[in-house]
C-alpha cells in the first residue's frame, strides 16, 4: 500500500452511469475506440487506460459514475463528430496497490486495502481509479492493474 497524490490530468474520455452487472459492455470497445479517436483527431497519447469510479460500492446493482479516460496532451482542441469528449480528471489523493493477475481476482486487492485504510484512521473519498498498465486477453494472469483508492483530508 502507498499513499499518492496525482496531478490533475487531460484525458480524452468516455462518461456514463452504469451498474457492475452491466460494467462487461464498456470492456475493450470504448479504449478501441477512443484510441482511434485520438489517432484520427491527431492528439499524442500520454499514458494508458483509466477506469474512474464514483460511487460504486461494490454492491452489482447499485448505479455509479463510471468514466473511462485516455490521457492526451492538447491545447484548445475540439473534437468532431464524437462520442468522447476532452476534460482534466482533478488532482487526487489516494491509496494505491499493484493487482498483478485476473481482473475477476481485483475484488481481493480491494478488500485488502479497505480495512488497511479504515484501520489507519483515513476517509475514503467515493472515488476509485484503476490504471490499465498491461492489458492481456490472451493470458488474463499477465494484467498489471493499479487500483488507487481516494482519500480524503482530514
Amino acid at each position: 500500500m502507498e499513499l499518492k497524490k496525482i496531478h490533475p490530468m487531460q484525458v480524452l474520455c468516455f462518461e456514463t452511469k452504469t451498474k457492475l452487472s452491466e460494467i462487461g459492455e464498456f470492456v475493450r470497445v470504448v479504449a478501441h475506440k477512443m484510441y482511434q479517436t485520438a489517432v484520427q483527431n491527431d492528439l499524442e497519447i500520454t499514458g494508458p487506460v483509466y477506469w474512474v469510479y464514483e460511487g460504486m460500492d461494490g454492491n452489482p446493482e447499485t448505479i455509479f459514475s463510471l468514466t473511462i479516460a485516455l490521457p492526451i496532451s492538447f491545447k484548445e482542441k475540439h473534437l468532431e463528430n464524437s462520442d468522447f469528449k476532452l476534460k482534466s480528471l482533478r488532482a487526487f489523493q489516494c491509496v494505491s496497490e499493484q493487482h498483478l493477475g485476473d481482473w475477476n481476482k481485483l475484488g481481493e486487492t480491494y478488500g485488502s486495502l479497505i480495512p488497511t485504510i479504515i484501520s489507519g484512521g483515513l476517509n475514503m473519498s467515493g472515488e476509485n481509479r484503476e490504471i490499465y498498465l498491461n492489458m492481456d486477453f490472451q493470458n488474463p494472469e499477465a494484467n498489471i492493474t493499479e487500483i488507487q483508492i481516494g482519500i480524503t483530508e482530514h
